[in-house]
């Protein structure tokens, strides 16, 4: 990568993979997903489930005809999540790609970014899961989950990669953060994949060696920044204040960066949020990017002021502007399509 350049974004395309799945799974009066709501719109059975053959297939045994509109949800992350977290099997990944193909098509149909409350906990719990995946997903730079002629999900190593369109993760990203503990969780999550690829650069290192690992960080947290400033101006200081009681309530000691990189990042930054931040704030959230990077180089014994420091925060306040905008856009499109072609 360019350091001159800010991390490549997948492109904002509508990649039409598994779409006789999809089509299957959406259908009239309320679709296979019939589960997610419109505004206003009470859509208390959810007895339509039994016509979607992709997600049937996908659930195993955990389907059932007469479920309500709280089972899919329990079931899919049964059907999604093993007992390790974070590693799953091919069927187990297919089965959550599925679940987002469907689900960002009945936002498409239906023209509004939401699902019922009772699937966003438990959806949210199982993207979570997957935060490796969303993490590569919403920083754009890796071609594996661009580039593979099949789409499908993919043995790497000891785990499984899970692809979906950037555009469907954002649009659904948002329809479960209406619930802000859901929000607080897959932001964390995020974060939480940050320190890794920022543990690993070198004392020495220059350049994109150096930037990039931040940069990804931030792109990706553009997104949530995005998607933060789409819920409604009526409910902003309540959800707010609601992501920061989460955050607080899930917060953890962060250990020294000797004994554990990865969580001294992560539980710090979790820690100085609900500290620092409040519901009040006009860019919530928004330096989360300049937060990590300031744990991570205090860590490493950098000076926060120093040139490096500031301008590798200055690329990534850019980097996640890019992805905030292109946030923006895409629920723009979701929500009025005519206006994007």
């Amino acid at each position: 990568m360019n350091d001159n350049t800010p991390p490549q974004k997948t492109p904002s395309r509508r990649t039409r993979y598994l779409a006789a799945a999809a089509a299957a799974l959406v259908l009239t009066g309320g679709g296979a997903i019939g589960y997610v709501l419109v505004a206003g719109e009470d859509t208390s059975d959810c007895g339509s489930l039994s016509s979607g053959p992709a997600l049937r297939r996908s659930l195993g045994d955990a389907y059932r005809e007469d479920m309500d509109c709280a089972a899919p949800g329990t079931a899919i992350r049964g059907a999604t999540t093993g007992a390790t977290p974070g590693h799953h099997t091919i069927a187990e990944a297919r089965a959550m790609q599925t679940a987002l193909t469907a689900i960002a098509e009945d936002i498409d149909r239906r023209q509004d970014p939401v699902v019922a409350a009772d699937l966003r906990a438990p959806l949210a719990a199982a993207l979570v899961d997957y935060a490796q995946d969303t993490q590569e997903i919403l920083n754009g730079v890796n071609g594996e989950y661009t580039r593979r002629e099949d789409d499908e999900p993919w043995r790497d190593g000891s785990t499984v990669r899970m692809p979906t369109p950037t555009d469907d993760l954002v649009k659904v990203l948002r329809a479960l953060s209406d619930d802000p503990a859901a929000y607080a969780d897959l932001r964390a999550a995020h974060v939480r994949q940050c320190p890794t690829h920022l543990a690993e650069v070198p004392a020495q290192a220059t350049g994109a060696r150096y930037t990039w690992p931040a940069r990804n960080c931030a792109a990706g947290l553009g997104y949530l920044d995005g998607i933060a400033d789409d819920i409604p101006k009526s409910r902003t200081e309540q959800w707010r204040a609601d992501v920061l009681l989460r955050l607080k309530d899930t917060a953890d000691n962060a250990p020294s960066y000797e004994a554990n990189a990865v969580r001294h990042i992560s539980s710090s930054w979790q820690q100085q949020v609900i500290e620092q931040v409040d519901a009040h704030q006009p860019r919530f959230l928004q330096n989360d990017s300049t937060r990590v990077i300031e744990i991570w180089a205090t860590a490493r014994g950098q000076d926060t002021d120093s040139k490096e420091v500031n301008a590798l925060q200055h690329k990534t306040a850019n980097d996640g502007s890019t992805s905030l905008v292109e946030t923006e856009e895409t629920l723009r499109c979701a929500r009025n399509p005519t206006e994007c072609g």
